[in-house]
């Protein structure tokens, strides 16, 4: 959902596709992720929103984005 602070966060923090995190987060694709991987991308996702979630979600409302 385009403008939602997760999806903004995944896009930011490369957390979007298997590609993108083979290539700045160097975890393969063609796999199940594992818990370990889980827990990192959801703390990099988090750290990203809490710093700059609510700044870029105001933005974009205000039409800024």
């Amino acid at each position: 959902m385009r403008g939602h602070p997760v999806f903004i966060a995944q896009h930011a923090t490369a957390c979007c596709c298997r590609g993108c995190l083979a290539k700045w987060h160097g975890i393969p694709p063609g796999r199940e992720l594992t818990a370990e991987e889980q827990r990192y991308i959801v703390a990099v996702l988090t750290a990203w929103i809490e710093r700059n979630g609510t700044r870029h979600q105001t933005a974009e409302i205000a039409g800024k984005e």
